[in-house]
């Protein structure tokens, strides 16, 4: 009985840690195609935003760099989300909380 009880428990493990592992790198995937999809509209958004800005354009080095800033911190900003997400809807309540981080 305990052999079988092991080898039950030996299965759930083995698929807790495929699935975990799957779900982990299908996730991964989904986010960098969101981030990089519209990359070239963030890349002339910067730019114009820069040079209206400062009268000058931005040399294409210092935009590469400012899309691999952008898209470094986008996990950051999620992570920040998901940590502050919970204690804003316990303290506000769901409703409060929802448009308090949109601006509404």
């Amino acid at each position: 009985m305990r052999a079988l009880s092991r080898l039950i428990q030996g299965r759930i493990l083995l698929l807790t840690i495929c699935a975990a592992g799957i779900g982990g790198t299908f996730q991964f995937g989904y986010n960098l195609s969101i981030i990089n999809a519209p990359t070239s509209h963030i890349q002339e958004f910067t730019n114009e935003t820069w040079q209206a800005r400062t009268g000058e354009p931005l040399p294409d080095h210092l935009i590469l760099l400012m899309w691999s800033l952008i898209v470094s911190l986008y996990p950051l900003g999620g992570l920040f989300g998901a940590l502050l997400a919970g204690p804003l809807a316990i303290t506000l309540g769901r409703s409060t909380s929802k448009y308090c981080c949109i601006g509404n």
